[in-house]
Order: C-alpha cells, then sequence, then structure tokens
C-alpha cells in the first residue's frame, strides 16, 4: 500500500472498524528521575516474547506522562481488574501527581504497584521505537505477579467492561419463553407427579451446553425448588438423560468435558450412556460429601462470571463426583438414597431437548421402590410426549 493510501483514510471509520475488537486495560507506573510517581493509562499492551521474556505498549509520541516515564529505572505493568473503572478513569486525566490519593506499594524492582489489580509485571525499557504517532516501548520482564483471580477490565467500542466465559452464561439470544409457555400445560401434572412421590420434580430445556429450568413442583416435605432459569452445565456426568439419545458427534463433544478423565473413567461415562439409553432413565445416588462437593460446583457454574482457569476447576470438581451416578443394576433389597432420577421427553427435532428430573424423593428405599418411581416418572413422559407434540 503507497503512503498515499494510508493517509487517504478515514480516521473516523479507522476508529470504528478497530473499536470492534477489544482490548484489556493497563496502567504503566515508574518512579521518574525527579522522583515523582507517574502513572499513564495504556490500552496498547501486549506480552512479544518468551524467551527472552519482552512485553510491549504502545503510547502516543504527544504523551507528557511517558516522557517522565520513560525516565524511570523501572516500570510496573499493573493490569486493571474489571471493578477498577473509576480508577482507571481518574489515571487516564491529563494531570500531573495522579498517583497522590490512590493506594499503591513499591515492587520489587522500585515501581509504583497499584492495590486491587489483577497482575504487574516488572519491567525495564529496552528500546522505544517510533511507529507513526505512537511509540512502540519494549520493555524486558524482571518479575511478575498476580494478585486478584479475577476478570480484567476491557474496552470496547467506547466503553469498559469485563469478561466472563461463554459457556457460563445463558446467551442474551437464547429466548426461552415459548419453551415456558408450552411446559404450562404440564404444570397440573407436574404438581401431581411431585406430590404422589415426593420431591422436586423440574422440567428441563437444553440450551447449548446447558439444561436450564423452565418448570418446577415440589412435593411432600421437600423444601427445595429450582427457580424458573436455573441452569447447569452438561458437563459429565451430568446432562446423561439429554446426550444418551443424541448423535455420536454430541456424545463425544460431552465426552471431551471431562476435563481429567482417565480412560477406564470415560469407559463408564460410555457405558453409563449405553445403560441410560437401554433402560430409558438415569440415576445418581445421594451420599455423604455429593451435595458439597457437586451442588457447590454447580452453583459457582450458576453465577457466571468464572474466568477460564476458574471454569476448568468447576469442570473437574464435576467430574469427580460420578461416583455418585452408579453404573450397573440395582440391588433390589438394598436401601437407596436417590439424589436424581432423569427422563427424557422425546421432542421432534425442530423443538428444543427435554427432560424431568426428580429430584430427592423420599430417602432410604429399596431399589424396587427406585426403579418403580423411574417407570412411573417414564410413563409421565411419554404421555408428556403426546401432549407437546
Amino acid at each position: 500500500m503507497t503512503d498515499t493510501k494510508i493517509r487517504s483514510l478515514d480516521p473516523m471509520k479507522f476508529r470504528e472498524v478497530l473499536g470492534h475488537y477489544p482490548t484489556g486495560v493497563t496502567a504503566v507506573t515508574g518512579i521518574a528521575d525527579d522522583g515523582e510517581p507517574c502513572a499513564m493509562v495504556v490500552g496498547t499492551f501486549t506480552s512479544v516474547s518468551l524467551d527472552p521474556p519482552l512485553v510491549a505498549f504502545m503510547p502516543t509520541r504527544s504523551s507528557f506522562t511517558f516522557d517522565k516515564l520513560r525516565t524511570a529505572k523501572s516500570l510496573a505493568i499493573n493490569i486493571l481488574a474489571q471493578d477498577q473503572e473509576q480508577l482507571c478513569r481518574r489515571l487516564a486525566k491529563p494531570q500531573a501527581d495522579k498517583l497522590r490519593n490512590e493506594a499503591w506499594s513499591l515492587s520489587a524492582g522500585g515501581a509504583p504497584v497499584l492495590d486491587g489489580i489483577v497482575a504487574s509485571i516488572d519491567c525495564s525499557i529496552e528500546q522505544v521505537v517510533e511507529g507513526g504517532d505512537h511509540f512502540i516501548v519494549l520493555c524486558a520482564v524482571q518479575d511478575l505477579n498476580v494478585h486478584r483471580s479475577i476478570a480484567p477490565l476491557v474496552f470496547f467500542q467506547g466503553g469498559y467492561g469485563g469478561f466472563a466465559m461463554g459457556s457460563f452464561m445463558i446467551r442474551a439470544d437464547q429466548d426461552l419463553a415459548p419453551t415456558i409457555a408450552r411446559a404450562q400445560a404440564l404444570r397440573a401434572d407436574v404438581e401431581a407427579l411431585a406430590a404422589e412421590i415426593g420431591g422436586e420434580v423440574t422440567l428441563f430445556t437444553r440450551q447449548g451446553d446447558d439444561a436450564i429450568a423452565v418448570l418446577s413442583a415440589v412435593g411432600g416435605e421437600t423444601d427445595i425448588i429450582s427457580p424458573l432459569g436455573s441452569h447447569y452445565p452438561l458437563i459429565p456426568p451430568l446432562g446423561d438423560a439429554f446426550i444418551a439419545w443424541s448423535s455420536l458427534q454430541d456424545q463425544q463433544a460431552w465426552l471431551s468435558k471431562a476435563f481429567g478423565a482417565t480412560e477406564e473413567e470415560l469407559a463408564t461415562l460410555r457405558r453409563r450412556l449405553e445403560e441410560a439409553h437401554r433402560r430409558g432413565w438415569s440415576l445418581s445416588l445421594d451420599a455423604p460429601g455429593r451435595r458439597d462437593l457437586l451442588e457447590a460446583a454447580i452453583g459457582e457454574y450458576g453465577v457466571g462470571d468464572q474466568l477460564p482457569a476458574k471454569q476448568r476447576e468447576i469442570s473437574q470438581r464435576i467430574v469427580k463426583s460420578a461416583g455418585y451416578f452408579p453404573v450397573g443394576e440395582l440391588d433390589q433389597a438394598a436401601s437407596h438414597d436417590v439424589a436424581t432420577i432423569t427422563v427424557p421427553i422425546h421432542q421432534p427435532e425442530s423443538e428444543p431437548q427435554l427432560i424431568l428430573r426428580l429430584l430427592y424423593p423420599p430417602k432410604g428405599v429399596s431399589g424396587a421402590t427406585v426403579e418403580a418411581w423411574a417407570q412411573r416418572i417414564v410413563d409421565f413422559a411419554t404421555e408428556a410426549t403426546q401432549r407437546l407434540n
């Protein structure tokens, strides 16, 4: 591209198009050679090299603050947290002595590290290169630390915000209203089923990698109820009543979410899908520790603002709960505490997938009673299929 073509670009269009790409927000700090603590907000910070460890940021050539910062012996790259927008705005103002009223401490290299940030990177300027109306400042990394493992502040299309994993959120474009409206046709029957067996009976629909509650009723002395819209992830062993009737590709995608599972554990999960498909229902048992392990993980999942590392950790905790999801025939005479029985409601391919879940029915029942409950729910699901189709 010629120099003439470059200069003919509309600056507003340039900003508008590149504004569709989000950037992280950092504050570069240092102690200038006159002893003044300095700070400037930078949205152009980037990692450059691992060997040797190098990072870079790109201040404008007209920046008075950078003129002072480049005299510092050491710099700190402060990665701002999503709840530090106001701090960011204060530091972005063109004024002297920006750090006077801010809380900070010195890094090992002697640069200010702001309180409450996500992470800091101690570095020193290696090279400054002219890049149009900006400088490209290459820095050698001496040290780096995570201070708060939370989402960073992000700048996108003129506004500040945070970050959440898409798989942890119910997407805004997921319209549950039609499914909820159709589910109301089953309300009286679901309430009767819950009263008959005891426990909570909930109708879930599948939306991508989530199961979302669209109707719930309780019976007996149960006081648990799943709020409308509550959701859990389809991470093994959860969601097998959805997955057992899905395509092989869908089953493989489900199994691939079993982070840390051994080959033997994966083989058990495959048998569980085959078993659910064969008998028409799936089972999980209650036991000491189950609620602390599984339900706490599902509860954290439902919050929806975890970072990728936290998502993996939650997923691993869910996978570890597989011991509560038995494979094989139930002992007909032994006493069992049921956590869940789940049964699919078969729908046309054009309709959302649905399942019925019985949660925490009466404890200490025989295997024969468990199977009788399961068959009752299977029969209910068959009737529901006819009513909804």
